[in-house]
């Protein structure tokens, strides 16, 4: 790689040249290099990786902000966004499945501690989810329970992408999640989101299992 002053009688060249040269700039300091065709050998390990990136990153864009709001604080805690997140995490343990069973709905975040337990109940077309609390330490409080379900499905497929969820921010901490599809499995996952001593919110890890709604 050969450092430029000045490249193509300007101050600044970027993009190709009949390709045979690529210019652009690098931490400020312009450079050419010879232009090579982008190595693309389409492995089968490649492909799952695509396919379940491109499911997820679609699944992304139908969550609702119930579902969203502890990938936003998991991300606040490390270095990418929320929907990089929530792709990181789920990606690599998804690639190889047929099904659901491996996917994380909610990050453990702002050392958020998991429920006790939940209990999924099938209705006509809906799921109800009652979420047991945990003990807490000291100071810290429950906001609210959250509940999510999507579509039990092959990541390798992207046919359904539609994250239905609920809160519930009374004791009982249950949640319906209606205008589901009947006779079909859902992914169900809870979780709580607790007030913490510093006024900041924490999000437990979800507790997951299937159900089919009647």
């Amino acid at each position: 790689m050969a450092r430029t002053v000045a490249p193509l009688l300007s101050f600044d060249a970027r993009g190709a040249i009949a390709k045979t040269q690529v210019y652009s700039n690098w931490k400020g300091i312009p450079y050419v290099r010879r232009y090579t065709v982008p190595s693309n050998p389409q492995t089968a390990e490649q492909d799952l990786t695509r396919n379940t990136f491109r499911w997820l990153n679609n699944v992304w864009k139908f969550m609702p902000s119930a579902s969203t709001a502890a990938w936003a604080a998991y991300a606040d805690s490390n270095r990418f966004t929320d929907r990089n997140g929530f792709i990181k995490q789920n990606n690599g343990p998804l690639r190889t499945e047929t099904d659901l069973t491996l996917m994380v709905l909610s990050p453990s975040a702002k050392s958020g501690i998991v429920a006790a337990g939940i209990v999924t109940t099938p209705g006509a077309n809906s799921i109800t989810v009652d979420i047991t609390a945990p003990a807490l330490p000291t100071g810290w409080t429950i906001a609210k329970g959250v509940a999510a379900a999507i579509r039990d499905q092959d990541p390798q497929t992207e046919a359904f992408y539609t994250v239905t969820a609920g809160e519930d921010a009374t004791s009982t901490y249950q949640v319906v999640l209606s205008g589901l599809t009947s006779a079909v499995s859902y992914l169900v996952g809870a979780w709580f989101v607790f007030n913490r001593p510093d006024g900041s919110l924490a999000y437990g890890q979800s507790l997951q299992e299937f159900e089919t709604p009647s």
